[in-house]
C-alpha cells in the first residue's frame, strides 16, 4: 500500500511509500513491525502493574495480582515476600556501558 490515508480507529495514520506513518510523523518500516507485538505486551504488562498497585495503595494491606501466591506455607500460615517490581533500565546506555568496559 503506497500514499494511502488511514481512517476510523486508525485515522492519523498513513502509508508512505511502503512505510507506515504514526500521527506523531515516526516512519515504520515493515520490518520495524515485527516488535510491535512485544511492545503491545510490554505496555499490557506495564497498565497491570499500575493497576495493581493502585489498588494496592487504595485497599491497604491488600496483595497485588503479580505477588499473590508467590509465598510459601510455614505450619499452615502463608508467608508472603514483598518485593518491588524491577525498574527499567534503559538499554542502549547500559550497553555502552558494558562494551567501554
Amino acid at each position: 500500500m503506497k500514499n494511502r490515508k488511514l481512517t476510523g480507529q486508525w485515522a492519523g495514520f498513513s502509508f508512505k511509500s511502503g512505510r507506515l506513518v504514526t500521527p506523531e510523523g515516526r516512519e515504520l518500516l515493515p520490518e520495524d513491525l515485527a516488535w510491535i507485538s512485544l511492545t503491545a505486551q510490554l505496555a499490557q504488562e506495564y497498565r497491570r502493574l499500575l493497576d495493581d498497585e493502585r489498588q494496592r495503595r487504595a485497599l491497604p494491606g491488600t496483595i497485588p495480582a503479580y505477588m499473590r501466591g508467590a509465598g510459601k506455607s510455614v505450619s499452615g500460615r502463608k508467608v508472603v515476600h514483598r518485593a518491588e517490581p524491577c525498574p527499567v533500565v534503559p538499554l542502549v546506555p547500559a550497553l555502552k556501558r558494558t562494551v567501554r568496559g
